[in-house]
C-alpha cells in the first residue's frame, strides 16, 4: 500500500508539473536599442506572442488568461509571429480566433504574420476571412509605417509571408516587401516566423531590419539544463536559434528575439519550457 501511495503521489506530481509547464504563462522582458530611433518612441513597449496553435476545444480559460496578462502589461503595440492556428483542421468552426484577436486588438494595435501551420489549415482563405472580421492586421510581404502618436516619429513594421512547402523562397528573403525610399532609412522591425534564416533576412541592406521577431521553435520543446532546446523544426537537434535574443556576428546592432510561444502543435507537452509572452521595450 505504501508503494501504491508513492506511485499515486508521483503521478499526481507529474500531472501538475506538466499542466504548469503548458499553461503557467511567463512574461519575459527585453530592452532593445535601435539606431536612429526617434527620442519620443524610446520606452514604447511591443508585446510579442506566437505559436498559439488554436484549435476546437482550446482551453478558453487559457485564452482569457492570456488576454488579461496582456491587458495588465498595457503594451503600445502587439505582434503575433505565426502559427495562430493548428495545421490540418478541416474547417475553422469553433476555433476561438475571434476571441483571442478581438481581445488583443482591444488593448493595442495588433499585427500578425503567418506561420507554416496557418497555411496548412482548412482553406487559407477561411483564415484570412475570419481575420478580416477582427481588427488584427495580417502582413503578407508588406510593410506598415507605425506611429504611436502624432509628431513622435515611427518605425517600419515588415511582415514576411510564410511560403508553402516545396515553393522556392525568394532571394533575398525580403524581395517582395516593398519599401518607399523614406522607409528604407527608418528603423525597421521584421516579423518572420522562422528564425533559422536570421542571416538571410539581413541580405538586402536597404531592407535589413534592426530587430527580427520570430517564433516557430517552441524553444526546442524540451529545455535541457546547460544545453538548451532539444529539437526545432528546420534546425533539427540542439538548434542554434532556439530561444532568446541573438545578435548578428557582423553587425551587433542587428538583433533577433525568438519567443518560446504559447501553445503546442503535434507534441502535446512542454518540459522545462513554460509558455511565454515577450515584452520588448524600445530604446
Amino acid at each position: 500500500m505504501e508503494w501504491l501511495f508513492v506511485i499515486i503521489i508521483l503521478i499526481v506530481g507529474l500531472l501538475v508539473y506538466l499542466y504548469l509547464q503548458n499553461y503557467y504563462l511567463e512574461v519575459n522582458d527585453y530592452t532593445v536599442t535601435i539606431p536612429k530611433l526617434h527620442k519620443n518612441i524610446k520606452g514604447k513597449k511591443i508585446l510579442q506572442l506566437s505559436d498559439t496553435h488554436l484549435k476546437p476545444r482550446y482551453n478558453k480559460g487559457y485564452i482569457e488568461n492570456i488576454i488579461q496578462k496582456v491587458k495588465d502589461i498595457n503594451p503600445d503595440l502587439i505582434v503575433i509571429t505565426g502559427d495562430l492556428v493548428q495545421a490540418g483542421l478541416p474547417d475553422l468552426t469553433d476555433v476561438p480566433i475571434r476571441k483571442l484577436c478581438n481581445g488583443l486588438s482591444a488593448i493595442a494595435p495588433t499585427y500578425m504574420v503567418t506561420g507554416n501551420h496557418d497555411i496548412q489549415t482548412a482553406k487559407f482563405e477561411d483564415l484570412t476571412y475570419v481575420l478580416d472580421t477582427t481588427k488584427v492586421k495580417l502582413l503578407l510581404d508588406e510593410a506598415e509605417w507605425i506611429t504611436f502618436n502624432e509628431n513622435e516619429g515611427g518605425i517600419v513594421l515588415m511582415g514576411l509571408a510564410e511560403r508553402p512547402a516545396g515553393e522556392d523562397s525568394p532571394k533575398p528573403r525580403l524581395k517582395y516587401i516593398e519599401l518607399t525610399s523614406e522607409m528604407s532609412i527608418q528603423p525597421k522591425i521584421l516579423l518572420a516566423h522562422r528564425p533559422e534564416f536570421f542571416k538571410e533576412y539581413l541580405d538586402d541592406k536597404t531592407k535589413a531590419p534592426d530587430l527580427i521577431l520570430s517564433g516557430h521553435t517552441h524553444a526546442g520543446q524540451m529545455r535541457i539544463p546547460f544545453i538548451g532546446g532539444a529539437i526545432a523544426p528546420g534546425q533539427g537537434l540542439f538548434p542554434k536559434y532556439d530561444y532568446g535574443i541573438f545578435s548578428d556576428e557582423e553587425d551587433q546592432s542587428k538583433r533577433m528575439i525568438i519567443t518560446r510561444g504559447i501553445g503546442n502543435s503535434s507534441f502535446p507537452f512542454r518540459i522545462n519550457n513554460r509558455p511565454e509572452l515577450v515584452v520588448i521595450t524600445l530604446n
